[in-house]
């Protein structure tokens, strides 16, 4: 069993500034830095450090950016050997400007992610199996999302899909998943339905199973979390901690709840595990730096 990953390989540059500027407004930023990034990175360092035995598939530039952004994920014994190389591309950048309270706006530059294609998803035909949980989101090209859920299906391999970056109209094949994880603004975008509420969440997730998914999953940040299975829908509260950033805390969540899936657990098991993990990330500064390790999660469970 293995949790495997298709997506983005990003470098992130973060600018730290008191508040994000309007459109036309010019702000100084406080401090500049670098880390690894890109959703299907993030994912999968996540779920690795959740305890999942994971391989990542995606596409570098030929460049020093990629030697950065892949730093974290060889450190913790990502499979890297079905990453690919573009001579014509660089890797992928995301501009994050992250506020004092927390926080972000993302500016993505997909570079050689965007040229992930037929060579990556030869690799991903080799490698799945039926025992996996294949996990994707959306900042690779569409096609390539498509043909890898049609691979998924015919070796029976279970299928994540978190839609994110946020578009009005998702392919109906992309709904033929096991689990769809949006945040609330991916889900307002979705759907074209405004959540203000766990009510309204609970409406959107409703929604969204009834297009095709086994299992939907609304993230609401700080409010926490409701899903749609077709026993009911459902409502986990959010985890009180103290939050400085939540630049990767969807990816968290996403790559937690693939590793505790893939480990056996029960789905609302799964997701109570990937909630904290997610609300653990954010008393951290950084998407990659600031993923916890099984164990630490496993101990700051609260007791029953």
């Amino acid at each position: 069993m293995a949790v495997v990953v298709l997506g983005s390989i990003n470098l992130d540059l973060i600018a730290r500034i008191k508040r994000v500027p309007k459109p036309g407004e010019t702000g100084l930023a406080e401090t500049m830095t670098t880390s690894p990034g890109g959703k299907g990175a993030n994912q999968a360092l996540a779920a690795r450090r959740m305890g999942a035995e994971t391989t990542l598939l995606g596409m570098v530039g030929e460049d020093a950016f990629a030697v950065q952004a892949l730093k974290y994920l060889r450190q913790d014994g990502v499979d890297l050997s079905r990453i690919e190389v573009s001579r014509e591309r660089s890797t992928g950048l995301a501009m994050i400007v992250v506020e004092d309270s927390g926080q972000n706006a993302i500016t993505v530059v997909p570079g050689a992610n965007g040229a992930v294609g037929q060579d990556v998803l030869a690799g991903l035909s080799a490698l799945l199996s039926a025992r996996d949980i294949l996990v994707l989101q959306l900042e690779i090209p569409f096609d390539v999302v498509e043909e890898a859920i049609r691979i998924a299906h015919q070796v029976r391999a279970r299928i994540l899909l978190d839609p994110a970056p946020a578009v009005e109209r998702l392919p109906k094949s992309f709904y033929r998943v096991d689990v769809i994880m949006p945040n609330q603004f991916e889900a307002e975008t979705i759907l074209g339905a405004q959540i203000t509420d766990v009510r309204s969440a609970k409406a959107a997730a409703r929604q969204l199973r009834s297009r095709g998914a086994e299992v939907a999953i609304v993230k609401l940040g700080e409010m926490g979390v409701v899903w749609a299975t077709g026993r009911g829908l459902f409502y986990l509260p959010g985890e009180t901690v103290a939050a400085i950033d939540t630049v990767g805390a969807g990816d968290a969540f996403a790559g937690a709840l693939a590793a505790r899936l893939d480990a056996g657990e029960p789905l609302a098991e799964a997701i109570r595990v990937a909630n904290r993990a997610a609300a653990l990330s954010t008393t951290k500064r950084g998407a990659q730096p600031s993923f916890a390790l099984w164990e630490e999660v496993r101990q700051s469970q609260p007791q029953a």
